[in-house]
């Protein structure tokens, strides 16, 4: 039966236009609705059901008809969370998607930072998503460390997905001086009020994988003014254009400034960060110095002037270019190998999707999860799914 309230989301069981859907438990929940751990009936597979707030229509007809768009994308090739449908249950709108396993945030939380053959994997197949979002003129808007989720740490470590499509934007409608992006992920050109482009994913990718590589965020989390102060003492002065914009009042008012955190240190350039982790060997050194050097040009002030994409990929760190020609770093080369082996796991557009009992993971962190909803919003999949159970 239905229930007139959203607050009471024990709707027990959910029908979809294919299957039906019980309800196991609440996994998280933010301002576009909640998401909860559902059953498939007569199966024994498990999906994310998100359920949407009864909110402006045509916010949500904007993100679904957002979805729509990405679903022309092979959701795996390009490393996005896969719709299986959508439907309306007692005047609600509910999306059906996959189940992952804990967002990068958690896992940093549990594990610590990382290190750089780990970090490589990751922003490979970032860069790959954010090469397949910039060809469809999509901006997402809101890349961070919790809307980044990790397919299977067990069985497919450091393969992640990325989620939340709810503020992505076609780059060209773009409204100039409308705020983007939690504070640590912010851009300068976000901040200043600036037009800006998918330059600002670049950006909040770099930041993620400075997260990645300290443990925690490069740019203050908790104050604009601070991260703009950060920014200007690790990356420079930006150019006397972008100063002499509008600014924004937050960014320029001491007066609402936090006090420095006392457990961050100050960097006082993107190249201390090569002395945060412990002296290695030769090889891991230079790959310290070829991830920072990607980091410069993903956080570079200047949005027009940041690595694209399509540029980054071809960038040392990625292609492993400045170990293959040395001789010396052949071990070092063969154990950063192992971590991207993962990569050749991928599915062709004509191959058949195996069964959702053998790719989805479901761990016992679910259990202990933050109500923060790490499935905020998915990207549907040119394949065709059908669930069938198990025998």
């Amino acid at each position: 039966p239905c229930k007139p309230q959203f607050g009471n989301y024990y709707y027990h069981v959910l029908q979809g236009s294919t299957n039906a859907y019980t309800i196991l438990k609440h996994i998280g929940e933010g301002g576009f609705g909640k998401v909860f751990k559902c059953q498939v009936n007569d199966s024994e597979e498990v999906v994310a059901v998100k359920i949407l707030k009864n909110m402006n229509i045509q916010d949500i007809k904007d993100e679904l008809d957002m979805l729509d768009v990405i679903g022309q994308l092979n959701a795996d090739q390009v490393h996005v969370v896969k719709l299986y449908e959508k439907f309306q249950h007692c005047g609600f709108t509910c999306l059906v998607f996959e189940m992952l396993d804990i967002d990068l945030f958690q896992y940093c939380q549990n594990k610590g930072s990382l290190d750089v053959n780990a970090i490589r994997p990751i922003a490979m197949q970032l860069l790959e998503t954010l090469q397949a979002l910039k060809s469809l003129g999509i901006t997402h808007g809101d890349f961070k460390y919790d809307n980044i989720m990790l397919v299977n740490r067990e069985d497919l470590p450091y393969r992640v997905k990325l989620i939340d499509f709810g503020l992505a934007f076609y780059t060209n409608k773009a409204k100039f001086g409308r705020v983007r992006q939690i504070i640590g992920f912010r851009s300068p050109e976000v901040s200043l009020g600036l037009p800006y482009t998918e330059a600002i994913d670049m950006w909040a990718l770099g930041c993620l994988l400075a997260f990645l590589y300290l443990g925690y965020s490069l740019f203050p989390e908790s104050c604009e003014h601070l991260l703009f102060r950060s920014m200007v003492e690790i990356l420079g002065i930006p150019s006397e254009r972008m100063l002499l914009s509008k600014f924004e009042y937050s960014v320029i008012n001491r007066k609402k400034a936090r006090t420095w955190p006392r457990d961050r240190i100050h960097f006082q350039s993107l190249d201390d960060l090569f002395y945060y982790h412990d002296p290695a060997d030769t090889a891991e050194n230079v790959d310290r110095k070829v991830f920072i050097d990607l980091l410069k040009k993903m956080l570079h002030l200047n949005g027009a002037e940041r690595i694209s994409p399509t540029e980054a990929l071809q960038h040392p760190f990625i292609t492993m270019s400045h170990l293959s020609h040395d001789q010396g770093s052949r071990e070092y080369l063969n154990l950063a190998q192992t971590y991207m082996n993962f990569y050749s796991f991928k599915f062709s557009e004509t191959e058949t999707l195996p069964p959702l009992g053998d790719v989805v993971a479901v761990s016992a962190a679910d259990d202990n999860k933050e109500k923060k909803g790490p499935h905020n919003s998915v990207v549907s999949s040119q394949f065709q799914f059908h669930f069938t159970p198990k025998t």
